[in-house]
């Protein structure tokens, strides 16, 4: 028996007690998660807006501040007046008396009441976006912190598997102590990768279903989306809670500069009594130019800096929704740069990279190497899905080309001079991407790279295997050179 059927046979021992745990594993989860909660990122958003008893209490004090508009006509709650002599017993006197707003004075606070009422149902608004901001990170945590885990759980496997051989090889001889000690420092950081997932989706789960008001227990299944529904998007609309709260402060602003001296008006008062005596009081303004005319002049002010002031962060909000639809753009374009050609070419490169270093025409660092690059791509891969969502969410939105500007955007521009890789749709179209690995791409090689191609197995396309030919100053360990894609 040779040294490579040793190896298969030793690989096979050791892989049968772990796909039997694992089994066991998925086992398990199936059966417990049969009473967990796997919602979908809308499905969240949409549980939290519908239990939020903040939204209901928010949405219900804005339809209080719309009738502030003709309640400011009535008047003022009257006051009953009693007056007799107990000890003469007198005939009593009964009376009443009301304070009614001047018409104009109230025609001109409808401004204010009508701002008032803008502010509460854009606060309702802005309520509902910072719980849709906030569920989605949650979620986007916790769905990449599973994607995370399940992840590193097969690559710790996988590395578990290369060291036991390259243990067995070098025990024979056939491997030397660098590869040794690359192979066990390598899944010595794997391992620590894998037990930080594991505390990032404990934690991101606790967080979670103490967010949606669930068990612990019921929160363990979430789903990796690709970007936010554009239900979401519509329902939010175009401006975040930010920007929303600055316009209702800049138009509520205005409203009380407006009636500043309004405000300093007096409303006269009217009163009867049985007694067939009748009462008109109106206070005199004497001291206007002193007092009224002083505290007209503090509203007024007073307005204009608040007006001013939100003014200035609106400007500061609406620069960081256009920085947050840019990046929400250049994340989307890299998103589907992963998902059509990069995570199949890295994974055509590492089947590839296996196959050679089974024929023994691949050096071991070059296999290793086939292995981090598929590592790293997929990492950024589960990574990127958050920055999109998150981007989405400050963006609100993906920038389109100004009507009649031939200048692209920098990344539309670089989509455009990308071979084979389309433009992005924008928010709200349903084109599918169009980008797609065809075979030319995975079995081109880069014209200053001379490679060779590999012989494939019965059953696998030879076009998804490539190794370069050997170097001329390679030496005895690395005749095969390193693994290349284009």
């Amino acid at each position: 028996m040779n040294i490579v059927d040793k190896v298969q046979q030793h690989a096979l021992a050791v892989l049968r007690p772990r796909l039997a745990g694992a089994l066991l594993l998925a086992y398990l989860g199936s059966a417990c998660g049969a009473g967990a909660q796997a919602l979908t990122l809308e499905q969240a958003i949409r549980t939290t807006w519908e239990k939020s008893p903040q939204l209901k209490a928010q949405r219900a004090l804005a339809g209080v501040y719309s009738g502030d508009r003709w309640r400011r006509f009535l008047p003022q709650e009257p006051q009953l007046q009693y007056s007799g002599d107990l000890k003469n017993a007198t005939t009593p006197v009964w009376g009443a008396s009301i304070t009614y707003p001047l018409p104009f004075k109230s025609l001109a606070y409808t401004r204010l009441d009508a701002a008032t009422a803008r502010q509460q149902r854009a606060e309702w608004t802005a309520q509902k976006y910072d719980l849709a901001v906030l569920i989605a990170q949650s979620y986007m945590n916790g769905a990449t912190a599973q994607a995370s885990l399940e992840f590193q759980r097969e690559n710790v496997q996988d590395l578990e598997t290369i060291t036991d051989a390259i243990r067995l090889q070098y025990t024979h001889g056939h491997s030397n102590q660098t590869q040794k000690i690359s192979a066990e420092l390598q899944l010595t950081q794997a391992q620590r990768d894998l037990k930080a997932a594991q505390d990032q989706w404990g934690t991101a789960v606790a967080l979670y279903a103490k967010l949606m008001n669930i068990p612990p227990d019921r929160a363990v299944s979430f789903e990796l989306p690709d970007d936010v529904p554009d239900s979401i998007i519509r329902d939010l609309g175009s401006l975040t809670s930010s920007q929303l709260r600055d316009t209702a402060a800049v138009d509520l602003g205005a409203a009380n500069h407006s009636v500043a001296w309004w405000s300093q008006v007096p409303d006269p008062s009217f009163s009867v009594a049985t007694d067939n005596s009748y009462t008109i009081g109106l206070t005199v303004p004497i001291l206007f130019p002193f007092r009224e005319a002083a505290e007209a002049r503090r509203g007024r002010n007073q307005a204009t800096v608040d007006k001013e002031t939100a003014k200035l962060q609106l400007v500061q909000d609406n620069s960081n929704q256009e920085a947050g639809a840019l990046d929400y753009r250049r994340s989307k374009v890299r998103f589907l740069q992963l998902k059509d050609r990069d995570l199949l070419l890295a994974e055509t490169m590492r089947e590839s990279a296996v196959e050679a270093y089974k024929r023994g025409r691949l050096a071991f660092a070059d296999l290793m190497l086939a292995r981090q690059t598929y590592a790293s791509l997929k990492t950024e891969d589960i990574q990127i899905r958050a920055e999109v969502v998150n981007s989405h969410l400050a963006g609100l939105r993906d920038l389109v080309e100004t009507a009649g500007d031939p200048t692209p955007s920098p990344a539309a521009a670089r989509v455009q001079t990308t071979p084979g890789v389309a433009s992005t749709p924008t928010v709200g179209e349903t084109q599918e991407p169009t980008v797609k690995a065809t075979p030319a791409d995975l079995n081109t090689t880069d014209p200053d790279a001379k490679g060779t191609p590999v012989e494939a197995d019965p059953g696998e396309p030879a076009s998804r295997s490539f190794v370069p030919a050997p170097s001329p100053t390679a030496g005895p360990e690395d005749v095969n050179g390193t693994v290349g894609t284009k």
